[in-house]
């Protein structure tokens, strides 16, 4: 049996055989999209939540989305010379970045058209700022629950 399980938050996979050994490592399983599979089985319930880059000026539309573990963020470049860079503002903390998540102090500045997705494996609260425009103010917050609620829930 072929399960892909995932190291670390993040979009890094690793194919592996289940085995009878056990191991002091933490084994994350994950759907074909990356996406973490709740007891092996893939989250039908994941969502994408868009979030435009420079709409209107140095802002993120929206600035603060609220989402379940698993969901996707995609931000989409409406101007150029933007990037999406995770941290408090001006603080590279290196979680994730645009374009693709390596070389974030660097702030890799994107054009027009340009989509960018991170799924979020953890709960907790996710702060990220445009690398040139974070000392004015462009920045926003990812807010990202526990989990997906079962189907028909409501709070």
């Amino acid at each position: 049996m072929v399960f892909l399980s995932q190291a670390e938050p993040g979009t890094k996979r690793v194919a592996t055989t289940q085995q009878k050994k056990t191991s002091a490592h933490e084994i994350h399983l994950v759907d074909q999209n990356g996406r973490p599979a709740v007891n092996g089985i893939p989250s039908a319930t994941s969502q994408i939540v868009d979030v435009a880059v420079g709409q209107g000026g140095d802002v993120f539309v929206p600035d603060t989305v609220n989402i379940s573990v698993g969901d996707t963020v995609r931000w989409t470049w409406a101007e150029s010379g933007h990037s999406v860079t995770s941290g408090p503002p001006c603080f590279v903390d290196s979680q994730f970045c645009s374009p693709d998540d390596m070389n974030c102090p660097a702030g890799i500045l994107s054009n027009v058209g340009t989509v960018y997705e991170h799924t979020f494996a953890e709960p907790g609260v996710y702060s990220y700022f445009c690398h040139a425009h974070c000392f004015i103010g462009m920045t926003g917050v990812v807010n990202v629950s526990g989990g997906c609620a079962p189907s028909g829930w409501s709070a």
